[in-house]
């Protein structure tokens, strides 16, 4: 590939997720081009086609790379199949951007991270919602250190029932823990933890869990999760999710020692000091749980792909957080296996490894 050419590459999983969040941002990137599409829904490759006339679609990731030669994979399918996907484009010196979560086991991970390391290959993970507007200022806010070190969070997501899906005969993955890995834990948690690496700068040290189901037709997978991470420089995160609510709702707060942030889906408020009134009252034009696709949030993962293509020396960060993610989710769901007690987790081996940035 030519420094003035684009970089080729194809969407592998065809659903909501790649057609209506992805496949509009790649339409106005210049400097990567989706030259396929990937999936083995012949309804879904001719739904990719209505959007991408003239772009060939393929029921495999081998048939797709015996015909083009590509520079990277989209990989938007179902979690239980993100590792078999990344392994074989990994395996085929493309570079990988994958949806959320990475992949469902630690062994996977690491024969990801070696495959990645061998090849040269950018392995990125799609953490989207740190690039949402009100979690970015958020993420400036802690930069700047507008309320000192952070010293508890709090984060709370609301839905009534999991996102849909384009499976055949009207199933949804999510519901189907060998697809999904996981209820709400694996779908929004892993959210959560990327946020409180962002927002802390570090990675917790013990964490409890339990996990529930509210509803009252239990799901095969929990609905409801109440995550607790402990610091060890005495930072405190809680996060509550659930399916089982009868709003959709955002919100948390942050406190540090000179102040705290207060969010609410589209509003944030920061007080300063002991102040009872906010000092700044920072709205913005959508709600943090309006939608599901988000195409503008995706735009900037992209360039954050772009950035761990081009720059070795950043290749790895979202590898990083991925791994902490991942980390989490597991010792969640030991957590509550275990009477929803504290477990301790691994000493990151360096600060990188925590996955955030410092703020």
């Amino acid at each position: 590939m030519t420094a003035l050419s684009a970089m080729r590459g194809a969407m592998v999983g065809l659903g909501h997720v790649a057609l209506e969040g992805h496949l509009p941002a790649w339409k106005k990137r210049n400097d990567f081009t989706i030259s396929a599409g990937v999936d083995p829904s012949a309804e879904r490759r001719e739904a990719f086609q209505s959007l991408a006339p003239g772009i060939p679609a393929y029921a495999t990731l081998e048939e797709c790379l015996s015909s083009h030669e590509l520079d990277f994979a989209d990989v938007c399918a179902p979690p239980h199949a993100h590792f078999g996907i990344a392994e074989t484009a990994l395996r085929s010196n493309l570079h990988v951007l994958c949806e959320k979560p990475l992949v469902l086991k630690e062994e996977e991970l690491g024969v990801l991270e070696l495959l990645s390391r061998n090849a040269g290959s950018a392995i990125v993970s799609v953490h989207n919602w740190k690039f949402s507007p009100i979690c970015a200022k958020i993420s400036s806010l802690m930069r700047e250190k507008a309320i000192g070190p952070l010293a508890r969070l709090e984060w709370y997501v609301l839905r009534g029932g999991p996102s849909v899906t384009t499976d055949q005969g009207g199933a949804n993955w999510r519901l189907d823990p060998r697809l999904s890995g996981g209820g709400i834990l694996v779908d929004h948690g892993w959210h959560a933890f990327y946020l409180a690496l962002e927002w802390f700068g570090a990675k917790p040290a013990e964490l409890c869990a339990s996990l529930e189901n509210r509803l009252s037709e239990p799901l095969p997978v929990e609905d409801t999760a109440n995550v607790r991470l402990r610091f060890s420089g005495g930072g405190e995160a809680e996060i509550f999710l659930t399916w089982a609510s009868r709003l959709r709702k955002n919100s948390g707060a942050l406190e540090g020692a000179l102040g705290r942030i207060r969010m609410e889906d589209d509003v944030l408020r920061v007080f300063r000091g002991g102040g009872a009134e906010p000092e700044e009252v920072i709205r913005f034009d959508a709600a943090l749980s309006a939608g599901s696709h988000h195409p503008d949030w995706f735009g900037r993962v992209i360039s954050e792909f772009s950035g761990e293509i081009g720059d070795p020396a950043v290749r790895g960060r979202s590898l990083c957080a991925a791994r902490t993610c991942l980390e989490l989710v597991l010792a969640a769901k030991e957590s509550h296996r275990q009477g929803s007690r504290f477990l301790s987790l691994r000493a990151p081996a360096d600060r990188s490894a925590a996955g955030g940035s410092r703020p």
